[in-house]
């Protein structure tokens, strides 16, 4: 039986099947019960920095202003247009799956059970960079909101080729994604305020700020050259068939 490969990004379940360690993770901010939750964070950070699957990417930093200005709109807060798309899209949220080294994918907290290319076409697993999937989601919440979604719904690409419930339930899944992520990586930066109005002057928050950010374009590029050949017809036994006690019986 072929084992087809899908994009976790466009969420077709037509067919879909996910291959997965069948331990339940948490889906929830809940606190959970964490083994290393008394281990010392530099420990972790060298632990995370050698099992990274980003070993080729020279992770960087450096302060950027982030554009915080109310009034003013920069092209992906602008109305449903062909160059919004674009612009939206040169962020590298479609990036398709690509396939990492075993040993990387098991440093990186994958499993056995996980998706693998099947090993006569060189092993590994199949995976996508989770920060292009938050792209991706913060995308679609724009595109869903009411004053653009007429525009896609006429598109009628992507998410909004599905039926409605299945819409719903990308849009929201995408949502609390995206709490996870704010939540769990929490700024706790300040916003000053500052006046505006000569006339008759008033404070306002300054959304104005600086930030100390990993150089996005490289990972971005990481994540795109990462992806499989779609120009080229994957043979039919592409992926490794699953193990035997590793397939979910809905989707997760």
């Amino acid at each position: 039986m072929p084992w087809t490969l899908q994009s976790p990004f466009r969420h077709e379940p037509a067919g879909f099947q996910l291959v997965a360690n069948p331990a339940s993770r948490p889906t929830s901010y809940d606190r959970q019960p964490d083994a290393d939750a008394d281990a010392d964070v530099e420990d972790i950070t060298k632990e995370t920095a050698q099992a990274t699957i980003l070993k080729d990417v020279d992770i960087s930093y450096a302060f950027r202003p982030f554009n915080g200005s109310f009034m003013r709109e920069t092209i992906f807060r602008q109305t449903p247009s062909p160059a919004v798309d674009d612009a939206w899209a040169s962020l590298g949220l479609d990036s398709e799956a690509g396939v990492i080294p075993y040993d990387d994918g098991l440093k990186a907290g994958l499993t056995p059970g996980h998706v693998q290319r099947n090993a006569k076409y060189g092993g590994g697993f199949v995976v996508n960079l989770e920060g292009m999937h938050h792209l991706h989601c913060l995308n679609l919440l724009r595109k869903a909101l009411y004053f653009n979604v007429d525009y896609y719904r006429d598109l009628g690409e992507h998410a909004f080729k599905n039926e409605e419930r299945i819409l719903q339930l990308h849009i929201t899944h995408c949502l609390d994604t995206l709490r996870q992520v704010l939540m769990c990586n929490v700024d706790t930066g300040i916003l000053g305020q500052v006046w505006y109005n000569q006339t008759h002057p008033k404070a306002f928050p300054d959304f104005n700020t600086q930030h100390k950010c990993k150089n996005f374009e490289d990972i971005r590029d990481w994540a795109v050259a990462l992806q499989i050949d779609k120009t080229k017809k994957s043979p039919p036994d592409f992926l490794a068939p699953p193990l035997p006690g590793h397939v979910y019986p809905t989707m997760p």
